[in-house]
């Protein structure tokens, strides 16, 4: 993330690479030589705000003796202001990194070179009107058009002893026409901490500029995890009594696992086959979740003549996954005499399948009904309005609930605002179709609400060797926005990358002081979900069919990169049957969003995450309803194809 101060044009950008040969970006520009608009009872004295997003790909890795080769693309989807296409390639010498490269549109100038591709194509020549449009548009045919194209040149000298790292640069292009004395800047990065840079430079040989980047790899842990298994020695007498009797057998295994979080849900024996079924909140990675059991337990295993071990994994009132190895195996990889993939060969992931002809040892006993609840922080923002940059509400979030048995629950959450200044969001919102999103600022206001209060029932799953099927149903108030009633399902088989779920809601608006009345509006909305976990390591896509809030029909395309870490980065798009002049500024519904593991910056391991969305706009075509049952949460992450990808988790 960098913080750049260089008016007339500040910045704020954040930048990912999903891959090492891909980099997206999104940026945020106060461009404060223009206001917000034209009419100050609209927006007042507030500048111009501009968002857009940016694509890098690498097209020729460095080598010792060749250079990188990429292609960028700036603004591709945004309103054009800072919309341009470049061609650059840079090498690393020593201390010295050089780059050279070739920038149409706004990083174009007039005293530019002809656009080599003219002589390709006559129709290189015009790039198209220059007048800003309404954004979210691609635009394909201005890529790399234009009757100029602008050269531009870096250095950079990293000093190692210190870190600080001189930059010189020239660039010719200036699509704002701000005063420029110089095509020549200088900056200065210093290092500050492991995570910060402080950086200074002067550009246009007229401004002095400042900023600040963050900066983390979050495919790796930043903080190393110090969870040490207790070796348990067993007396002689201890060790017969673990050989004969199931019911210490069982009980020994269960004051085990409970000191890690992880709870058993049942034990049964086929022979000298063991399969425990385990619940459990504390690892994502569910390699490492079946390491650390058999870690827990093994010096109970050693006092019986256990083959195979099965484990098998619960969330909610569904068997999920299964992981099958061969004992002594498993032993043999925890002393080190077996590599992960040799591991590999070794371990099975299939679907849960209950197994009638083995011997049950234990069944846990759950004392319905059970109570639960918790107080969390709630920080709620709306940025970029007219009236002002920043809008927010800082409060809490009290939630709770009672589960009546392993189908049935009743929960919900308070909202209490402690401070907040909604209160400066006067304009209301306009739209060609129905509100069902645009009028979000009236529901920020409301300091005290009920953001949501179902009732949810979960049906018995169907388990068969080859899929997995359930599905649930759920009457309440969902959401800020919407209540109503309706159910989903999922089928998938954990040997195939890819599985199903489909919902369909009936949903009517609630009034915007968010208690139990509701506002006229009323619709069905639902979804057909294709999810599948690509070839590509870590990479998800999903395909959504359906209709939508404003009961607008189309496809939701959802891309997202998972880390081993757990970290998430992903954007999505859709496009209804709306045309862009109806769903208004920004065309289609966009946007971008990541996860942050919460146990990434902790030394303890943690299976909740801190997510984060950031759309162009809020409008009312393609709007989903939030607040489903939300089924794919249970399964995510748990194909054969992700757990091979994860296979890192045996080595924690």
């Amino acid at each position: 993330m960098h913080l750049v101060n260089s008016d007339p044009i500040n910045s704020l950008f954040i930048t990912a690479n999903p891959f090492n040969w891909l980099e997206v970006s999104l940026r945020y520009a106060d461009i404060n030589i223009y206001k917000y608009s034209n009419y100050k009872s609209f927006s007042g004295d507030q500048t111009y705000k501009d968002k857009s997003f940016n694509l890098k790909i690498k097209l020729i890795e460095e080598t010792m003796t060749t250079p990188e080769l990429s292609v960028g693309f700036r603004d591709f989807i945004g309103t054009g202001r800072f919309s341009g296409e470049y061609i650059v390639s840079s090498k690393r010498i020593g201390n010295f990194d050089f780059t050279v490269g070739l920038g149409w549109g706004s990083l174009s100038s007039v005293n530019g070179i002809k656009n080599p591709f003219i002589d390709l194509s006559r129709d290189y020549t015009f790039r198209g009107s220059e007048d800003w449009g309404q954004g979210g548009d691609l635009e394909l045919d201005r890529w790399f058009k234009g009757t100029k194209a602008s050269a531009f040149y870096g250095l950079e000298y990293l000093n190692k002893r210190s870190g600080i790292r001189f930059k010189v640069d020239y660039d010719t292009s200036n699509p704002f026409n701000l005063p420029k004395k110089s095509d020549y800047g200088f900056g200065l990065s210093i290092p500050a901490s492991k995570f910060l840079d402080i950086n200074l430079f002067r550009h246009r040989g007229i401004e002095l500029g400042f900023g600040l980047s963050y900066k983390a790899d979050y495919s790796k842990e930043i903080f190393q995890k110090n969870e040490i298994t207790p070796v348990i020695n067993f007396s002689e007498k201890d060790k017969k009594l673990l050989a004969e009797k199931d019911d210490v057998f069982a009980g020994t295994i269960n004051v085990l696992l409970k000191e890690f979080e992880i709870f058993a849900q049942s034990m049964s024996f086929e022979g000298k086959n063991l399969e425990i079924i385990v619940d459990q909140a504390r690892y994502r990675n569910l390699n490492l979740a079946t390491k650390r059991t058999i870690q827990l337990i093994k010096e109970v295993l050693d006092t019986r003549e256990i083959e195979k071990v099965t484990i098998s994994h619960r969330v909610g009132n569904v068997d999920t996954s299964s992981v099958s190895f061969k004992y002594q195996k498993f032993l043999s990889f925890l002393e080190n005499n077996y590599s992960v993939p040799e591991l590999l060969r070794h371990i099975e992931y299939k679907n849960y399948y209950p197994n009638s002809a083995s011997k049950n040892i234990f069944t846990g006993i759950i004392n319905y009904p059970i109570l639960y609840g918790g107080i969390r922080p709630d920080l709620k923002n709306h940025v970029g309005a007219p009236e002002a940059f920043y809008s927010g509400q800082l409060g809490i979030l009290a939630s709770g609930g009672v589960r009546m048995n392993k189908n049935a629950s009743f929960d919900g959450t308070l909202s209490i605002s402690l401070y907040e200044n909604m209160d400066q969001l006067r304009l209301k919102a306009w739209s060609r179709l129905p509100k069902v999103r645009s009028d979000i600022r009236e529901y920020l206001k409301e300091q005290y609400a009920i953001k949501d209060l179902n009732f949810t029932y979960m049906f018995d799953p169907i388990y068969k060797k080859n899929l997995l099927f359930f599905g649930g149903l759920r009457i309440g108030l969902f959401e800020e926005m919407y209540g109503g009633i309706g159910g989903e399902v999922l089928l998938r088989d954990i040997s195939k990358p890819w599985y199903l779920t489909a919902n369909y809601y009936w949903a009517k608006q609630r009034e915007f002081n968010q208690r139990f009345s509701f506002r006229n509006y009323e619709t069905f909305t639902g979804h057909l979900n294709f999810i599948w976990d690509t070839p590509l390591e870590g990479m998800k896509l999903i395909l959504s069919a359906g209709r939508y809030l404003a009961k607008d029909s189309g496809l939701t395309l959802n891309l997202a990169k998972t880390f081993k870490t757990g970290f998430t980065l992903g954007l999505y798009a859709t496009r209804t049957d709306i045309s862009y002049e109806e769903f208004g500024e920004g065309s289609f519904d966009k946007g971008i969003y990541f996860s942050i593991p919460l146990d990434l910056v902790s030394k303890n391991y943690n299976r909740n995450n801190a997510r984060f969305v950031w759309k162009n706009l809020t409008r009312d075509g393609g709007a989903m309803m939030a607040g489903g049952l939300d089924l794919h949460g249970f399964v995510e992450n748990t194909s054969e194809r992700f757990l091979n990808y994860y296979r890192e988790g045996f080595n924690k």
